[in-house]
């Protein structure tokens, strides 16, 4: 069998080569090829990809989404491009000087991605930079894997492109939180192709790009070390290029850098807490945590089907591997029980779910036999007689386009239940999820008033570590206790790490006391709505007074000794009110003067 294919394989490349070159197409011709059909499919897949990227992303006016991480990563970009501008190198990032990222050992690990963002500081204000770098970014993303679909030309795009934009809620909200993810996934699939064309030496570039762009490189070297067993499966032999040039690539990345060598340092503590088999020591995010079973089912039922598809059609012939959908079987099962430990892949799983159902489905239905070039089958056409299709021939066409057109409908329904929900079925769309964010001015007047009146350079004692990238974005003059990943200061201070729970929720007698002898700070900030225990105490055992107040946030103001407890009834400065609240007093003042006048009039009767 081998023998005939070769043999079939050599007449194809003759037939090829003997082709005249009058034979070549026309526009004209071209247009009215399948060829064109798919490229117009491609440029659609493009155009709609960026559309609904665009329409997630603006339904609200905040960086989505998530988090505030965004906020970081645009104000940090944009410090960086203020030094580039002036001729400096980095600038020094001073504002964790108790975590790990210290100024002393501080290191990017999104370097190259923050870099990427500064072209759009050049045409818009920080905040709309950072929302249309992330719909550049994810679409892009997006679109990549759609294009990996049509390099290869595997039939039904605009099946695939369905399946794509509807693999899962989870995956579209996190390409929106103007994050690294998305180049991951660019990455990745330039990798990938990379390895499907043998082209290996491009591994090493490709490597140190992301080695400098994101912390999870060794994505890319996991594809290389998987694509070389499967070619040293079929053919006998040590496929060593693909995992020598990744791994070339990651440790030149890693030493030619310019964090170097904090950046190493930075990489092991993420590995040491985060990839752990028992609990993390301290609470993370919850995007560190698992999806428990039901909730993959019911929030990737796409990308789970999809999965189900791949692993049925997967089928071995001859003997030997298919290749692309064996790569796939192996790398998107690791990304699924990657999942029950973090729903971080939750941005990497369903994307490459669909990929594997989708190379699955090519290689499975692809005939043994070798098929003759498009455009030779066409110059042959009219010299051959006329293909009569049969009945069973026409009615199974037929089947194929109703079901074709059937699950078409199927996909279009799901996207718009996904995107738009169902209040009937409980089920919250994703626009109106991302819609129901925080605002995107939350803490600018209570950071405005810090501007004004903390001296620069003060600590300030901020009380949830998720609230720092909001507070950096707004004010770069004063430092902070702990921000994006508890974890940084525990490394770091793990006695102020384990001590600050029992802090914020009021626990401690001498708060103020102990979080300025210990903390080195003199100030605190807290969402209005949380750690109102430790507020009150605080206020209470004389330690504290209430600087500002609003109906988002409390700066509380530590004395440099204990003294009266503070009246917290009292919001002090009539100016630091809120509108509504200056209307409630006012209306209170109104009922206790009406209810004086009512009170003299009974006593003259």
């Amino acid at each position: 069998m081998e023998e005939i294919t070769n043999e079939t394989t050599e007449i194809v490349n003759e037939i090829k080569d003997e082709t005249p070159i009058n034979s070549k197409q026309t526009w004209t011709q071209w247009f009215g090829t399948e060829s064109a059909v798919r490229w117009v499919y491609l440029i659609f897949g493009l155009f709609t990809i960026f559309l609904l990227m665009s329409l997630l992303q603006f339904s609200t006016k905040a960086i989505c989404c998530g988090d505030w991480d965004g906020y970081y990563h645009i104000r940090w970009s944009s410090l960086l491009w203020e030094n580039f501008s002036q001729g400096k190198w980095l600038p020094e990032f001073n504002w964790l000087p108790l975590t790990v990222l210290s100024p002393s050992t501080y290191a990017d690990h999104h370097f190259l991605f923050h870099l990427l963002q500064i072209p759009f500081l050049w045409f818009f204000e920080t905040e709309t930079a950072a929302k249309v770098a992330t719909v550049f970014y994810g679409s892009l993303a997006v679109f990549s894997v759609y294009w990996l679909i049509f390099r290869y030309n595997i039939n039904y795009l605009l099946i695939w492109l369905g399946a794509l934009l509807t693999c899962a809620n989870p995956f579209f909200y996190r390409m929106n939180m103007g994050k690294a993810p998305p180049l991951t996934i660019i990455y990745s699939i330039l990798g990938i192709y990379l390895l499907f064309e043998r082209k290996y030496i491009w591994l090493l570039p490709l490597m140190f790009v992301f080695v400098w762009t994101y912390s999870l490189f060794p994505i890319l070297f996991i594809a290389a070390i998987i694509w070389a067993a499967i070619i040293g499966w079929n053919e006998r032999k040590i496929e060593w290029q693909p995992v020598a040039y990744t791994f070339g690539g990651m440790v030149l990345g890693n030493i030619i850098n310019p964090y170097f060598p904090a950046n190493i340092l930075l990489f092991w503590e993420h590995f040491a807490t985060k990839f752990k088999i028992d609990d993390f020591a301290v609470a993370v995010g919850g995007e560190w945590y698992p999806y428990s079973s039901l909730e993959i089912l019911t929030h990737f039922p796409i990308a789970i089907l999809a999965m189900l598809i791949g692993y049925v059609l997967f089928s071995p012939k001859n003997g030997k591997l298919p290749e692309k959908s064996s790569f796939f079987l192996v790398f998107v099962t690791i990304l699924l029980v990657s999942q029950f430990r973090s729903k971080r892949f939750a941005e990497y799983f369903p994307p490459f779910a669909i990929l594997f159902a989708a190379f699955s489905w090519k290689e499975f239905f692809t005939p043994l036999t070798l098929q003759l070039p498009e455009y030779f089958q066409r110059d042959l056409e009219p010299l051959l007689d006329a293909k009569i299709e049969s009945k069973k021939e026409v009615e199974y066409r037929h089947a194929k386009q109703i079901i074709v057109f059937t699950l078409g409908v199927l996909l279009c329904v799901t996207l718009f239940y996904n995107f738009k929900g169902s209040p009937t079925l409980g089920q919250v769309g994703l626009i109106s999820d991302i819609q129901s964010n925080e605002p995107h001015d939350k803490y600018e007047r209570a950071t405005k008033f810090a501007l004004e009146n903390i001296p620069a350079g003060e600590r300030i004692f901020n009380c949830n570590w998720d609230d720092f990238p909001k507070l950096f974005y707004y004010d770069q003059k004063h430092t902070y206790v702990y921000g994006l990943d508890p974890n940084y200061l525990y490394s770091k201070n793990p006695e102020l790490s384990k001590q600050f729970g029992d802090i914020t929720s009021g626990k401690v007698e001498e708060i103020g006391k102990v979080i300025k002898e210990q903390y080195g700070s003199n100030w605190i900030f807290t969402d209005a709505k949380e750690n109102t225990e430790m507020v009150a105490k605080c206020l209470a055992n004389g330690w504290c007074e209430k600087a500002y107040e609003d109906e988002e946030a409390v700066i509380l103001k530590i004395r440099d000794e204990k003294g009266e407890p503070a009246d917290e009834a009292d919001p002090g400065d009539e100016d630091l009110l809120t509108e509504e609240e200056k209307k409630q007093v006012d209306e209170e003042g109104k009922n206790d003067n009406n209810n004086k006048v009512e009170e003299d009039t009974e006593d003259e009767n």
